[in-house]
C-alpha cells in the first residue's frame, strides 16, 4: 500500500468532501498600479504560454492606470481561447487585465498547488470551454468557473498528491530537455552528412538542372 493510499484510508473512510470553486475561492479584486510594472510580472494573456507551460516575459507592459493585481499562490488563467490551456501559478507580486483570470484562495482548506493542479488538468479547461461564448476568440465563463467541482481531501493527502505530481512534472521537464538535446544533435549530424554527400570534387563534372546528363 502507497503513502497516498494510506492516508486516503485512514483520513478518508467516509470519501472525500466535494465543494464548487466558489466555495474556496474567488477572484482578485483588488488593484495595483501600472507604474509598478515590468516585462517580468506583468502578465497578459499573450504571455501565458499555451499548454500548461507557464508565462513568458510580457513584450507589452501598460504605463498608465490601474491593474488586476494578483500575489504569490494565485493561479492565472487565460480566458479567451480556454482550450489553449493557458495556466500558471504564481510565485510573485504583479499586475494583469481583463482577459486573465486571477484565482486566490479564501480558505484555509486548499493549498494553492493542489488548486493548480485541478485548474490545469484537461477536465477542467474542457469545462471551461464547453462554457465559453464567442466565435473566432471564444471567452470563458466566469461564473461558471466558479461552479467547477473540486475534491478537498484532508491537507495531508493534497501534500502528498502535490508531492507525487511534482515529481512527475520534474521528470517530463527532465526528459523533454534530454529528448530536445538528442534531436538538436542529430538535426546537425544529419546537416553535416547531407552537405558531406552533396559535396562533389572538382573531379566530377556538373552541369545545369535540365541540361543534358
Amino acid at each position: 500500500m502507497t503513502k497516498l493510499e494510506k492516508l486516503i484510508e485512514e483520513l478518508c473512510p467516509n470519501g472525500v468532501e466535494y465543494k464548487t470553486l466558489g466555495e474556496v475561492a474567488q477572484y482578485s479584486s483588488n488593484r495595483i498600479s501600472a507604474k509598478e510594472m515590468n516585462e517580468e510580472n506583468y502578465v497578459g494573456v499573450d504571455n501565458l504560454l499555451p499548454d500548461k507551460r507557464g508565462k513568458g516575459l510580457s513584450g507589452y507592459v501598460p504605463e498608465t492606470g490601474m491593474l488586476i493585481k494578483y500575489e504569490p499562490n494565485d493561479i492565472l488563467i487565460g480566458n479567451i481561447r480556454p482550450y489553449l490551456k493557458k495556466v500558471w501559478l504564481s510565485d510573485r507580486l504583479g499586475g494583469t487585465n481583463g482577459d486573465v483570470l486571477v484565482i486566490h484562495i479564501t480558505s484555509d482548506n486548499i493549498l494553492g498547488e493542489f488548486l493548480y493542479y485541478i485548474l490545469s488538468s484537461d477536465d477542467f479547461f474542457l469545462y471551461a470551454t464547453q462554457h465559453s461564448k464567442g466565435g473566432k476568440m471564444p471567452r470563458g465563463s466566469k461564473d461558471a468557473n466558479l461552479r467547477y467541482i473540486i475534491p478537498i481531501p484532508p491537507l495531508p493527502i493534497q501534500r502528498e498528491i502535490v508531492r507525487i505530481l511534482d515529481n512527475f512534472t520534474e521528470l517530463t521537464a527532465e526528459l523533454t530537455a534530454e529528448l530536445t538535446a538528442e534531436l538538436t544533435a542529430r538535426k546537425k549530424q544529419y546537416e553535416y552528412y547531407r552537405n558531406k554527400l552533396l559535396t562533389f570534387g572538382d573531379d566530377v563534372p556538373m552541369k545545369k538542372l535540365g541540361g543534358d546528363l
